[in-house]
């Protein structure tokens, strides 16, 4: 990724991939190990965390949207369709955060002598955040999986590259990607409604830092197709062997359809 030409995409990934060390990491640790925080400081340092979070699976989201389109072919529908839909969902994320970063209220540390942030009370209003990560997955991971069904029902007997090699990626990353953050943002509105503040956030961090690694993988697994893509061209190959068309497979051999004498 690095030595490509830089551009928006490339700008957008390498965001969405190292925030996480500033939001998961650098003020989780400035929070949790510097003694004498006041409540104000303590607000302060929740609100940077909570608008990171979320801007973090923002940017990895609109990555990932965008490889929808252009799976789609940059279909003219989902042109205006993806960015509005994206609006509506994501926009009661960053409301959720604000009301929630509202409610926060902290306490002194019950042990002298320990240093960090004692929230004493939260509201639940935190658990739209998740609820927008999961119904924006279910969209995404549901168009990218149409044109895969139509390819193989439109030829199901014939390998082609779409139907093995993109596919097959974009069957596993995204499904994977799908199950891994579903299970993960059940839980955080399970605890978001359930337990007590100091123990709501536990796997907050976990399933921030997954959500980036794995929007980071299908983004380099698709590129990664790309460049490797077959050209499909009705030449003679370098075996001298004419043929019609030639069809990769999983393994990386080459079926050839030689033309009917």
């Amino acid at each position: 990724m690095w030595p490509s030409r830089w551009n928006v995409i490339k700008f957008l990934f390498l965001i969405q991939r190292y925030l996480p060390f500033i939001d998961t990491c650098v003020l989780t640790l400035y929070r949790d190990l510097m003694p004498g925080r006041s409540s104000h400081g303590c607000s302060t340092i929740e609100q940077a965390t909570g608008y990171l979070y979320v801007a973090g699976y923002v940017v990895s989201e609109i990555l990932l949207t965008i490889r929808v389109w252009a799976v789609w072919n940059r279909n003219k529908v989902l042109t205006v369709a993806l960015p509005v839909g994206f609006l509506i969902v994501w926009s009661p994320a960053f409301v959720a955060m604000y009301f929630f970063q509202k409610s926060l209220q902290f306490a002194p540390l019950p042990v002298p002598g320990l240093s960090g942030c004692f929230i004493v009370y939260a509201n639940d209003v935190i658990k739209w955040c998740w609820v927008s990560l999961i119904v924006w997955n279910a969209v995404t991971l549901f168009l990218m999986l149409i044109p895969g069904m139509r390819d193989c029902i439109v030829m199901p007997d014939l390998p082609n590259i779409r139907s093995t090699q993109l596919w097959a990626i974009i069957y596993r990353d995204g499904t994977y990607f799908f199950l891994y953050l579903f299970v993960l943002s059940v839980l955080n509105i399970i605890l978001s409604v359930t337990v007590v503040p100091t123990k709501r956030f536990f796997i907050s961090s976990l399933e921030r830092c997954l959500h980036a690694i794995l929007a980071s993988r299908a983004i380099l697994h698709m590129r990664n197709h790309v460049r490797r893509q077959v050209e499909w061209e009705l030449t003679e190959l370098s075996a001298g062997h004419e043929v019609d068309d030639a069809a990769p497979l999983p393994d990386g051999r080459i079926i050839l359809i030689k033309p009917v004498p």
